[in-house]
Formats: C-alpha cells, structure tokens, sequence
C-alpha cells in the first residue's frame, strides 16, 4: 500500500522517487533532483526494499555515494588512508552489506580466550549436586504443633500473668482436617472448641483464653486426619487426649522461642516425623534411648506397687516400632500387671501405680478407657506430683 514515505517509481517512466503527501488520488513524488511531481496513485509502483537495505532507511535524497576510501595527500606529504564521511549509503539512504564499517584492530582472538579461560578457572564451582526436587506427592514430612503464645494486648504483663491465644500449626506439606474438643469431666463426652481444614505450612487461632480460664483447663481431646489433594503417602490419623496441666502456663520457663512467633510460647507437639525437611538424616547407631522421665522416687511397697510403662523400661529397643505398636506393647503390660494385682488376692497390694509420663496423653486416656470398659469398679485417681510427676496415675485395688 502506497503511503507517505514509501519509494515508488513510475509505471509510464523511468525513475524512482518518494512520496512525500497523498491528496485524494495525488501522491506527490519527491525526486533526486529535490524537485516534487504530482502523479496519480494508479501510475506509480511501490518499490520493495532490498533484503539487505532493510535494516536503515533515509527519508530523503542523499548525496552520491562515496567510493569507499581513498588515498589523500596530506601536508606534510604522508598518506593516509581516509575514510568517507557518509560510507554505506546509496541514492536513498539504504546501507548497503557490501559498504559495511571496517574495524581499526583485528580481535585477537588468542588472547581472548586466554582470558576468558582464566576468569573461568577462578570462578568456584561446588562440586556438591543440586538436590533432586521431589514431586509433591513424594514429600512426607509432617509436623503439627499446638502452641499458646500471650495475647494482643498483653506486652505490658510477662508471659506467665498474660491470657493466651491457642494456635494450630500445621508444619508439613500436608492439608489437615482437625477437630479440637475440650473432655467434659464426666463420662465419655468431649466439647469442639475449633475444627475445620488447615492448609500446609500455615496457622489457625483456635481459642482465645482468659487467665482465669486456664486454670481450669485440664485435657482436650484432639483429632488429625492428614491428606494432600493429589496422590500422597498416607499418614496415621490421629485422635487423642492432650493433657494440659495449670502450673504449666504459670512458669516463666515454659515459656520459650519458637520459629512461628515474635514472642516466646508454650509449644506442644500434638504429630511429627523424624525426617528434617524432608531430608534424610544419616543412620546413627543403635543404642538403647535414655529416659525421659526419671523413676519413681517411691519403690513398690507391700501396700503399693509401682510400674513404669516408658518404652525403653518395658522394651529392648524401639527401633522400626511405629507408635501404635509401642502404643499395644505399654497397653499390654499395663494389662498384665493390674490383672495380676486383682487376681492376686491377700496378697496384693492396697494400690498400684502406673507412670505413663507425660506426653500427647495417648497413653492416659486408653488406661482410662480400659479402666471404665473392663474394671468399672476400681476407683483411680492422680497419684502423687511430689513423688511422681505430674505423668502418673493410681488405681485403689482395696
């Protein structure tokens, strides 16, 4: 299409030329001479512009062009090689390939490559291989926190004298359904406080409590049911008794950093694995664990017998147990010994104690619900905190 600028040359003549304007059907076509023809548009054809002079154009008409370089006389007689002052352009400012600029230096190409050899020898490269990314259905860490941290508000009071917002952490690239209940203090019953879906790596306020209230705090009951929206490796679902002593929210120790808050929390570790970003850790060797829990100051008497269900006083060892078989194995011998002081008639002792520590509170609430299906007329109780910690608990046989 014909157009201001466009260079045109004539269907009934020869030369070529520029269109300068367009009025209706009058271009008028600006020649070498400088002077401007009107013609009509139906006499005269677009000219296409060279592969090679495509790259710069010249509204205009330019001088002839020059020859490329020549030999000039200077004064003082020498000779020097002159480059044109306008190189490269034909009658209409087109570049021409074959006009093309020469360069005062060759590249040494040698010396470049000595140089960039060099820069490359003193660049570090660490030999250690990028960790593989795993897909999302590979990943399986999986770590779900319960923390209390002090309230909005409360920076004028320490952590121990402030009220306290309950958190739900989801730590793990897993999605999470929970349910958080508070147990009635009678029967079987537990109260929701908070339930919904957590996504990963992501925290939900779950309860905002009163100093007052969290004395009167004793467990809740908590269930996690794991998943991905893709494929995924499942994991257990969990549903157990938290259990939350008063005097551990009145301690200024307990109280401590944590990756989730500015301030310092009371953290509870409700579900975790042993992988650490999901990277494996090197084997370490097989030895007994250490306890966790120290053993009763109080030794088993004729009238009371003590038993310690940890895992590593009623276990050689725990390596490759999943934690509902450790769960079976402390239920077993929790089962053995309390039907051996029924069955044991006189000479049983009054009562028997079962130090079951202090944890996610598992352990506890299946005693409890034993103690409730199989032996309804035992009374138990707390046993003593001086003697044993706040992790153990009391059957009265007599």
């Amino acid at each position: 299409m014909i157009k201001a600028g466009s260079r045109v040359k004539f269907v009934s003549d020869t030369g070529v030329g520029i269109v300068r304007s367009i009025q209706g059907n009058i271009a008028y076509v600006e020649v070498e001479d400088g002077f401007e023809i009107p013609a009509l548009v139906s006499d005269i054809v677009e000219v296409e512009i060279e592969a090679e002079n495509a790259a710069i154009v010249k509204i205009g008409p330019s001088d002839p062009k020059p020859a490329a370089s020549r030999q000039t006389d200077t004064n003082d007689g020498s000779l020097k090689k002159q480059r044109a002052t306008v190189r490269g352009l034909n009658n209409y400012g087109r570049v021409s390939l074959a006009d093309d600029y020469e360069d005062d230096e060759p590249i040494d190409l040698s010396k470049f490559r000595r140089s960039f050899t060099a820069a490359v020898a003193e660049t570090e490269i660490d030999p250690t291989p990028a960790p593989t990314e795993k897909a999302p259905w590979e990943l399986t860490d999986y770590s779900v926190k319960l923390l209390f941290v002090p309230a909005e508000g409360s920076s004028d009071k320490a952590a121990e004298n402030a009220d306290l917002e309950a958190w739900l952490v989801n730590d793990s690239s897993y999605t999470l359904f929970y349910n958080i209940a508070r147990r009635e203090q009678r029967g079987d019953f537990v109260r929701t406080i908070d339930s919904g879906t957590l996504a990963a790596d992501s925290k939900q306020k779950i309860k905002l409590y009163r100093r007052a209230e969290l004395a009167e705090i004793s467990t809740l009951h908590i269930s996690l049911l794991p998943y991905k929206p893709t494929a995924f490796v499942p994991r257990a679902v969990e549903a157990f008794d938290l259990e939350l002593h008063p005097l551990k929210f009145v301690r200024a120790s307990a109280f401590i950093e944590n990756d989730y808050f500015d301030t310092p929390a009371v953290e509870f570790v409700l579900a975790s694995t042993n992988e650490a970003a999901n990277t494996p850790v090197p084997a370490a060797p097989k030895t007994k664990p250490q306890k966790t829990t120290p053993s009763p100051h109080k030794p088993s008497t004729k009238d009371e017998e003590v038993v310690d269900l940890h895992a590593e006083e009623i276990l050689d060892s725990t390596d490759g147990m999943a934690s509902g078989e450790i769960l079976k194995a402390q239920l077993a011998r929790f089962t053995v010994a309390l039907d051996g002081a029924v069955k044991g008639g006189a000479s049983a002792p009054k009562r028997i104690v079962f130090i079951h520590g202090v944890g996610k509170g598992k352990l506890r609430y299946e005693i409890e619900k034993e103690l409730r299906r199989n032996y309804p007329k035992l009374r138990y109780q707390d046993a003593s905190f001086a003697e044993y910690g706040y992790g153990a608990i009391m059957i009265f046989l007599k």
